[in-house]
């Protein structure tokens, strides 16, 4: 429970009212609110008038509060940063928290991190090139700062109220002490050079630490490996960080593996937070993820999965079994071509699963995130879209709702793991370590920020086609069609539509037959891992997936052609008119469905 005591009597002033009373300058071109009245009285204000918004403010108190069993993880409501912690100001009107640094701001101050020049106070800056120099954090408009308008140096008033030294016996045996310039040093913690942040020098020991590595975790689990990671500053042989694949300097810090296995990651790219979760582990219990059974064993070659009510019977098939499109794994929503599967007991049940998928995982880490994911069974009525390679799909998938987002992926992408072996490459492929980069895929030859790239040539495959079969079967040949790049100079068109084909784009082959196809032709253009005869439920509407598998095709509605697509979509108007949309078009019509519902083109 809160402990609450009553401010001073000269009353503070709350920041949202200081803030709207500020004067506009303009510097080098750049336009600056800067604030110049006082926190603690309302001397300064020009709101006499009772109806003024901040005349009303002054009824209301800044109550000092002080949660010593609970952190307040709200942001300051001043300066938009850094949870406010276990003390801090609340403001009973503006029903806000804020930093007691933010709330007790001069308009001028000294800091040890500038001695230089004074500081002045501001607000929302025109000047987008701004950020705090202790904790590296950019001001996004509608924020408190403190700025030096000679040096264009800016700190929050957080930072710019710290101590000039640190006592951290766990980074440091030693006092540590600000170097209040900016200079090209390598840190001792991240092994990175340059002036990008301020640093904290030992020089009794030639420690030198930034301020943004000084408090970087001892023991973390990253999205890329099993175990845990503890932070060292030796190593004894070189290798390369199992984040970017880059050379790792022994001489400063690193994350390595606390089991048995020679995994290694630079500070900084084990810190990253689409590879950590942001909790610190040290002295932490090992706590394993709950990989709860996916079934339970009743006898031989019997189970009981939970995904289904029956009990299900194992049964090993030949691998030449005649192609069959209907018998589809109700977990991937693939066709069953050989292999154990097991088989619903009960003769009017057509429920059936590959062996791999009854033996999933219930919950598994994905390297591309930082938090593990729950094994689900979707509803048979409705479709769900994978946030990775962007498909819409039936079947099972693993969904993670921590980090401030719910994403869902299928099971094939769940399945990627570093290094990735494709057919179709000669060398092993890693996930892209550049973050908000874009890279053209080798295959479809869009640009996709998440890709798994070759670190020895320019190979790069987004998730979509990482996920594409390398073996499909088609109803008029006896062989398997495999993917391949377009070599062949004879295949100039497609079985299925009779068009030519683009030189730089991949298709799918028969080498026995010599037939050729464009891969939508072949899979469909919306997804190969969708049923016909289901629906689509979106908040713009519902979607009925119907079969165009006939001898005629259908006419799609918007462009007025037969689609050569296996699925097209059925919708109803509002007079309750039956219409058929291609899937190109209907993602064209965002009134009808979703801006990210994507194709393969």
């Amino acid at each position: 429970m809160d402990s609450v005591e009553h401010p001073p009597v000269s009353c503070l002033i709350c920041p949202s009212v200081r803030l709207r009373h500020y004067t506009l300058e303009e510097n080098d071109g750049d336009l600056f609110q800067v604030i110049n009245i006082s926190y603690y009285s309302f001397s300064g204000l020009e709101d006499d008038n009772p109806d003024d918004r901040d005349f009303d403010h002054r009824l209301y108190l800044l109550y000092w509060c002080n949660n010593k069993y609970s952190r307040n993880e709200s942001l300051c409501g001043a300066c938009k940063s850094k949870e406010t912690g276990t003390t801090y100001y609340f403001c009973v009107d503006c029903k806000v928290s804020y930093h007691k640094e933010c709330v007790e701001s001069p308009p001028l101050i000294k800091s040890f991190y500038h001695p230089k020049h004074h500081l002045q106070l501001s607000y929302d800056s025109y000047y987008e090139n701004i950020s705090c120099s202790y904790c590296d954090l950019r001001y996004d408009g509608l924020m408190l700062y403190y700025y030096c308008f000679t040096c264009k140096f800016g700190l929050h008033p957080v930072c710019a109220t710290r101590p000039s030294f640190l006592n951290y016996p766990k980074r440091h045996e030693h006092d540590l002490n600000i170097f209040p310039r900016k200079v090209d040093l390598t840190c001792d913690v991240c092994g990175v050079f340059g002036s990008k942040s301020f640093i904290f020098v030992c020089l009794q020991c030639d420690f030198i630490v930034h301020t943004s590595c000084i408090y970087l975790p001892f023991v973390i689990k990253i999205s890329r490996h099993d175990h845990r990671l503890s932070f060292t500053y030796s190593l004894p042989r070189i290798l390369s960080c199992g984040v970017c694949r880059q050379k790792v300097d022994g001489n400063y810090g690193n994350y390595s593996c606390m089991k048995d296995c020679s995994y290694l990651v630079h500070s900084k790219c084990a810190t990253r937070k689409d590879v950590w979760d942001g909790n610190e582990l040290d002295e932490e219990p090992e706590d394993d993820y709950e990989n709860l059974n996916c079934f339970e064993v009743i006898g031989d070659g019997i189970i009981h999965h939970f995904s289904h009510s029956h009990h299900m019977r194992f049964e090993n098939k030949t691998a030449n079994i005649v192609h069959d499109e209907e018998k589809l794994c109700q977990a991937c929503v693939l066709p069953l071509y050989g292999g154990g599967v097991y088989n619903c007991i009960k003769s009017n049940c057509d429920f059936v699963l590959h062996e791999a998928c009854a033996n999933l995982p219930r919950t598994k880490q994905h390297m591309a995130h930082p938090y593990p994911f729950i094994l689900q069974v979707s509803d048979t009525k409705n479709c769900f879209f994978c946030g990775y390679c962007g498909r819409f799909s039936y079947g099972f998938r693993y969904v993670c709702n921590k980090g401030g987002e719910s994403i869902s992926i299928d099971l094939r992408c769940a399945a990627i793991s570093e290094p990735f072996d494709h057919q179709c490459h000669p060398h092993p492929l890693f996930l892209s370590n550049e973050l908000g980069k874009s890279r053209p895929c080798s295959i479809c030859r869009r640009k996709i920020l998440r890709t798994l790239n070759c670190i020895e040539c320019g190979f790069f495959l987004c998730f979509y086609c990482v996920t594409l079969p390398y073996e499909v079967r088609y109803e008029h040949d006896e062989h398997f069609i495999t993917l391949s790049y377009k070599e062949n100079a004879s295949l100039n068109w497609c079985e299925v539509c009779e068009e030519t084909f683009d030189s730089d784009k991949w298709l799918y082959t028969c080498h026995e037959c010599g037939n050729a196809f464009h891969i939508p032709c072949l899979l469909g253009k919306c997804a190969p891992y969708m049923k016909p005869s289901q629906n689509l439920f979106f908040e713009e509407g519902e979607f009925n997936l119907t079969p165009n598998i006939g001898l005629t095709r259908s006419i799609c509605y918007l462009c007025e052609r037969r689609c050569q697509d296996k699925i097209m979509f059925e919708v109803y108007d509002d007079d309750d008119e039956k219409k058929l949309y291609c899937y190109r078009h209907l993602q064209a019509n965002k009134k009808l469905l979703i801006d990210n519902l994507t194709c393969f083109s």
